[in-house]
């Protein structure tokens, strides 16, 4: 029985051993992406979003890290966007605020899982969701054009006009609905592991909030 018990405690012991050598494990926890700049929502120049991804994921999790999540929600009310950032911001763990992402409505931009992809490097990201004087829209890693951003949902952009604007029945949008603006966009970066034998497989970072900038025309 003793022998049972010892070749026991020897197999636990290499199971173990051999997660944290994979960099995965049911306790894993990925590293919050770096805020790089905060937007002025007045400021042409400084109308965007801007952060670091930490490349730490990589080198601990390898293929268990599958990149950067940016989720974003459309405003009318600036008060209303900060008071539902308080209540993210008081999130405990990633999978607390992934649920408060999912209960307040906030959307994947482009609609698109890990849209930035994993790097074993930092990658320094900035986002334009418009055209705005002489600066053009666009995902950017590390300087060079990666993407157009559009709405989670048919391509739609942020590039709103008199004829095409959020509408109450926009599942990304909170506020009254007006033809004519401003509106306000809130984001959040968040870094994700998938480890199929984790329960429940996918986990969060806590998430970066990336502050939130104005869209008119």
């Amino acid at each position: 029985m003793q022998n049972v018990k010892i070749i026991s405690l020897f197999l636990s012991s290499l199971i173990f051993m051999f997660c944290v050598s994979c960099g995965v494990s049911s306790s894993s926890s990925a590293s919050s992406p770096t805020s790089a700049h905060s937007p002025s929502a007045d400021d042409p120049t400084q109308n965007y979003f801007k952060f670091v991804t930490d490349s730490l994921n990589y080198s601990s999790y390898g293929d268990a890290y599958k990149g950067t999540e940016i989720y974003y929600k459309i405003y009318t009310s600036v008060s209303v966007l900060i008071n539902e950032h308080d209540n993210i911001a008081s999130s405990t763990s990633g999978a607390t605020a992934k649920s408060k992402f999912d209960s307040l409505n906030y959307k994947l931009l482009n609609g698109a899982q890990y849209i930035i992809p994993p790097s074993k490097f930092n990658q320094t990201v900035e986002i334009r969701l418009i055209d705005e004087t002489s600066y053009v829209k666009g995902i950017k890693i590390d300087g060079s054009l990666f993407a157009l951003p559009t709405r989670y949902t048919g391509g739609k952009s942020f590039q709103f006009s008199s004829t095409d604007f959020p509408k109450v029945s926009d599942l990304d949008f909170n506020g009254t609905e007006t033809s004519v603006g401003p509106w306000y966009v809130a984001a959040y970066a968040v870094s994700v592991l998938v480890n199929l034998s984790d329960s429940p497989p996918t986990s969060y970072s806590l998430p970066k909030y990336l502050g939130y900038v104005k869209v008119y025309y």
